[in-house]
């Protein structure tokens, strides 16, 4: 119920009470203490209000009170959990990405990437799924499929992705450090602000990605296609370029290379 106090001499000779229409009641102006009693004693009728936990908050975010779907045991025929052995296992299009409730910290709220870490996942399927956050932590995913997945923010640390296909999925803010992703492709995958910190991306196809601000300190980017690649402010420190195709790529110092151009 909304309530407006009026002091004398604002227009009024009491208080005026104005009471929510949520019940069908109409607004209306009270002068005595009895029909004041009788008004909230009405409005109290229509129940509590809502609990600020149910309701939206800043931008739509969703608060507490709003249950969060669990992430399933087994999927496919496969146990999901660290050292899962599936390879060649179907996750296309499942959500098993972390889940954050109205800014709240996941170990509070919310619900944390799946745990691959030490997976065999050798030419498992993630096509279009949603991989926010997850671990794949020194797995083996070479000859994954991962075209259009969500990796923001995932884990592959020391992971074996050689031959995966990474076609037009997005890895921003993703750790992908001491990772083999030699012969991977990356077309017109997003990728900036990664970590690729010593990560082997030796022969991969990296054709149009955008590794804006990403870390590429000592990788090995031998031999890689980077044509129309965006490696504006990106680090690279120890990068090897060595036999890399930079046609109209955009490199770190904003500078356009056209070295490799056919």
């Amino acid at each position: 119920m909304a309530v407006d106090w009026q002091r004398p001499g604002q227009g009024s000779e009491g208080m005026l009470v104005t009471a929510s229409r949520t019940c069908g009641i109409r607004p209306v102006a009270l002068f005595s203490l009895p029909m004041l009693v009788g008004s909230l004693l009405l409005a109290a009728a229509c129940g509590p209000a809502p609990d600020a936990a149910d309701m939206p908050g800043p931008e739509g975010e969703v608060m507490v009170g709003t249950p969060v779907p669990t992430i399933a045991g087994t999927i496919g025929g496969c146990e999901v959990g660290p050292g899962a052995d599936c390879p060649g296992a179907d996750f296309s299009n499942q959500d098993l990405g972390e889940i954050a409730l109205g800014g709240r910290m996941l170990d509070e709220f919310g619900r944390e990437g799946a745990d691959f870490e030490e997976a065999n996942l050798r030419g498992a399927l993630f096509v279009s799924a949603n991989l926010e956050g997850i671990v794949f932590e020194r797995a083996d995913l070479r000859d994954a499929n991962f075209r259009l997945a969500n990796l923001t923010k995932a884990s592959l640390f020391g992971a074996d992705a050689s031959g995966a296909d990474f076609t037009r999925a997005t890895l921003e803010s993703g750790e992908f450090k001491d990772a083999n992703l030699s012969d991977a492709n990356f077309t017109d995958a997003a990728m900036k602000g990664g970590d690729f910190t010593r990560a082997d991306l030796s022969g991969a196809s990296l054709r149009g990605v955008s590794l804006l601000g990403a870390f590429l300190t000592d990788a090995d980017l031998s031999g890689a296609d980077l044509t129309d690649a965006n490696l504006t402010f990106a680090d690279v420190n120890g990068t090897n370029f060595d036999g890399a195709i930079l046609c109209n790529t955009k490199m770190a110092d904003g500078k356009t290379s056209s070295e490799g151009c056919p």
